[in-house]
């Protein structure tokens, strides 16, 4: 539905701000297809979406990686390497088996949600008042 709306809002703007219309007519015409897309087949979504983002995540842990690695060589130390290998062997399951990876961003989300609850009701608890 996000991308629905997003795609109208864009092709919208074309008509206050004509700067980059080619880019805004492109997002705005695949944002409204996802969009339709997602609301046709919407348990195709719920997978190939987390999907997607895994692998992207993946190949972006690669690239960092091989940042740290660069650096943990050439000059910030030994963890900085450390880094940089953990990354990239984060990046390497996330890419060789991105469902896995989907499953477990929902479960690093419900976690950090669950965290971040039950932090907000201490808090409140401690709060003067």
């Amino acid at each position: 539905m996000y991308w629905l709306a997003n795609g109208i809002v864009v092709l919208l703007s074309l008509s206050r701000h004509k700067t980059g219309w080619g880019w805004k007519m492109l997002v705005g015409i695949l944002g409204i297809l996802a969009g339709i897309l997602v609301l046709a087949y919407p348990l195709y979504s719920a997978i190939l979406i987390p999907t997607i983002y895994a692998v992207i995540i993946g190949v972006e842990s690669l690239v960092i990686g091989a940042i740290y690695l660069v650096q943990g060589f050439s000059s910030s130390g030994w963890g900085t390497g450390v880094l940089g290998i953990l990354s990239i062997i984060f990046g390497l399951v996330l890419i060789a088996d991105p469902l896995i990876g989907a499953v477990a961003l929902v479960l690093l989300l419900a976690g950090l949600a669950t965290f971040g609850g039950v932090s907000a009701v201490i808090l409140a608890y401690r709060m003067p008042g």
